[in-house]
């Protein structure tokens, strides 16, 4: 029997980690947005003795991810989140629903709802005119294609790397997967319309010209494409 997700989720705690700091149960699951394909995402921070560690076990009709950091080694990966523009670990924790905390855990909550509110770092002058150059070789890649296969995964790099360099560039943060695209939509409506417009007349058209119209505004408040004189 599967079991609602947050009392699945609470059941797991109690068995595995009945003490520790914080459990919060993260994605689709904790938004009411789960279906019979979601598993459970849940943070676990102990109080001392683990750097990181993933579990994956099944309980009460869920698939459970479960990631593990301690008290003294939570910050270092909060830190890295950050410094990738990609704080994963800080949305978990700081959005989700809780299942366990004491205060030493509603202290971890404070520090990533602290590093979410923050936000990334700006981009330097040189990870712009790597985003530029970057996608203008992809460009020209989509352009001539030696085989079918390689179009293809162009048009998803193409597509990832834009999002992330307009967010990036609008001091938003990143995510992986289908999270970017959620963000990109989320920071922009319109633009993730367009991208998604795009897309579909790449793979029902075979059309590339509104990828590339996009791409193309997208690096012109920056200096457009870059080619000739990159240097990294």
């Amino acid at each position: 029997m599967r079991l609602e997700p947050t009392d699945a989720a609470k059941r797991v705690i109690q068995l595995n980690y009945p003490n520790c700091l914080l459990a919060v149960l993260g994605g689709s699951a904790s938004r009411g947005e789960y279906n019979e394909q979601s598993d459970l995402d849940i943070i676990v921070i102990e109080w001392d003795g683990y750097d990181f560690s993933r579990r994956t076990i099944e309980a009460h009709g869920w698939i459970v991810e479960i990631f593990i950091l301690s008290l003294s080694s939570y910050r270092e990966y909060f830190d890295e989140g950050v410094l990738a523009a990609n704080p994963s670990l800080q949305r978990m924790v700081a959005e989700g629903t809780v299942l366990r905390s004491v205060p030493e855990g509603e202290e971890v909550r404070a520090a990533a709802r602290s590093d979410l509110n923050y936000g990334p770092m700006p981009l330097s002058l040189s990870d712009i005119a790597e985003y530029r150059y970057m996608l203008t070789e992809f460009l020209l890649d989509l352009t001539s294609p030696r085989r079918e296969g390689e179009k293809w995964f162009t048009v998803h790099k193409i597509a990832a790397i834009l999002c992330e360099f307009v967010l990036r560039a609008n001091r938003e943060w990143t995510g992986e997967g289908k999270m970017l695209f959620r963000l990109f939509n989320l920071y922009s409506p319109a633009l993730g319309d367009r991208l998604e417009a795009a897309l579909l007349a790449m793979y029902r058209e075979d059309d590339p010209a509104e990828l590339i119209a996009l791409t193309e505004e997208a690096l012109s408040p920056y200096g457009g494409k870059l080619l000739v004189g990159y240097e990294e």
